[in-house]
């Protein structure tokens, strides 16, 4: 199972929407760390973090939790769009191609 993972993982990295939607969260979770003493300017980054990322890959559910952890002040500094999307690509079944 665990191999399947890594192998779906290291596929949809091939596809340069997963590449870019990974380094925006990697990104946006770095900046959040920056500015979480800043709660309206958090608010503002998650807000286009969650916009970026569905307008790239489409409404997922995954995607709400994490806006939703991001939202919990104790558990923003947790990088979850990170895993959330390393998780999304993960679960990713190369069904059709790439496309544009």
């Amino acid at each position: 199972m665990m191999r399947s993972l890594v192998h779906n993982f290291l596929t949809t990295w091939k596809i340069p929407r997963w590449r870019w939607t990974l380094l925006t969260a990697v990104l946006s979770d770095a900046l959040g760390f920056g500015v979480a003493l800043l709660p309206p300017v958090q608010w503002l980054l998650d807000a286009a973090t969650a916009g970026v990322l569905i307008a790239a890959l489409g409404f997922r559910w995954t995607l709400l939790s994490a806006l939703v952890i991001e939202v919990v002040p104790a558990l923003q500094l947790f990088p979850a769009w990170t895993l959330v999307v390393a998780a999304l690509a993960s679960a990713e079944t190369r069904k059709s191609s790439p496309g544009p």
